[in-house]
């Protein structure tokens, strides 16, 4: 007769429900904290080291000297005038684009004939490649063709042609007008989805109460509208600190200077100017960098204030 003896049980360890779910969610986000480090930590932590060594393109060798460049790059009245530029050029391009892209997104909430034709023809100036529709319009301001002088002087506005590329107190403002064109169908689209979630109820017991146009946008659509907007304001500003190929396909920061915002004045810096200092040029980007973090903050704020109001 032969006896059996069981195989000894092996306590083995069991994950807990909560440990899988915390493992399967570190590698969901994995690849996209991969991504953003590898995209956005990576460059602006070698930005940041550039700054404190002394780059010259061209040569290896790289000594640290702290703040010298910070001292030298600030001290020169120029950065504080690129700075003043690019203030200028976000805070007037911004609200005129959030203006323009609010109303054409009210035009196309309505019905009528034609509506899905209109959308997309008001996203061709956002779709286009900035090289095209840039040149077009430098092709409109140039001082040959006068296309848009000619038009002022026939709507009797002007008497005789300007030059709007050619001469400093109006490049800005024709780089803000090309702005304002290529940006405001982003806000138009972004702000017409925010239109559809808004129930139609709420109109109809604001017409009931008695509410006007005017008071039934600001009771009912602004309300609606306002995280929408608010994220399209904060991403519509970054971008606008950032752009470069709209300014200097226009007036490469002409004339004068008088276009030179933060952006244009750090490629100049690296690669057109003498020194081609690629350490003084980080500094001309950094100098955005703290603009964009009140943007974030104030957004992050703002957003976490609605959400607290949603769930009181």
């Amino acid at each position: 007769m032969t006896t059996s003896t069981a195989a000894p049980i092996r306590n083995t360890p069991r994950i807990s429900r909560e440990h899988r779910n915390w493992i399967l969610a570190w590698a969901l986000v994995a690849p996209t904290l991969i991504l953003v480090f590898a995209v956005v930590a990576y460059p602006t932590g070698y930005a940041i080291w550039l700054s404190f060594h002394k780059f010259i393109i061209g040569q290896l060798d790289r000594p640290y000297v702290g703040m010298a460049n910070y001292i030298k790059v600030m001290g020169e009245p120029f950065f504080w005038e690129s700075f003043v530029r690019s203030v200028k050029y976000v805070g007037v391009a911004v609200p005129l684009k959030l203006f323009f892209g609010l109303v054409t997104a009210l035009v196309l909430n309505e019905r009528f004939r034609g509506r899905g034709w209109l959308r997309a023809l008001v996203l061709v100036p956002w779709a286009l490649p900035p090289l095209t529709s840039v040149m077009t319009w430098k092709f409109i301001f140039h001082d040959t063709t006068n296309v848009l002088s000619t038009l002022l002087i026939f709507l009797n506005i002007i008497e005789k042609p300007i030059s709007f590329i050619g001469l400093p107190q109006y490049a800005m403002n024709s780089a803000i007008l090309v702005n304002v064109w290529r940006g405001f169908p982003f806000f138009a689209i972004t702000l017409l989805a925010g239109l559809s979630p808004i129930p139609e109820e709420l109109y109809d017991a604001a017409k009931v109460d008695g509410a006007n146009v005017i008071q039934r946008f600001f009771a009912v659509t602004l309300p609606g509208l306002w995280p929408v907007a608010l994220v399209s304001t904060t991403l519509s500003t970054i971008w606008t600190l950032n752009e470069f190929p709209s300014i200097y396909l226009l007036t490469q920061g002409g004339p004068f200077k008088s276009t030179m915002t933060l952006a244009l004045s750090g490629y100049f810096t690296a690669f057109v100017h003498g020194s081609r200092h690629l350490s003084h040029a980080v500094i001309y980007s950094l100098g955005l960098v703290p603009l964009m973090i009140v943007l974030i903050a104030i957004l992050a704020r703002a957003m976490a204030r609605r959400e607290e109001q949603s769930l009181a």
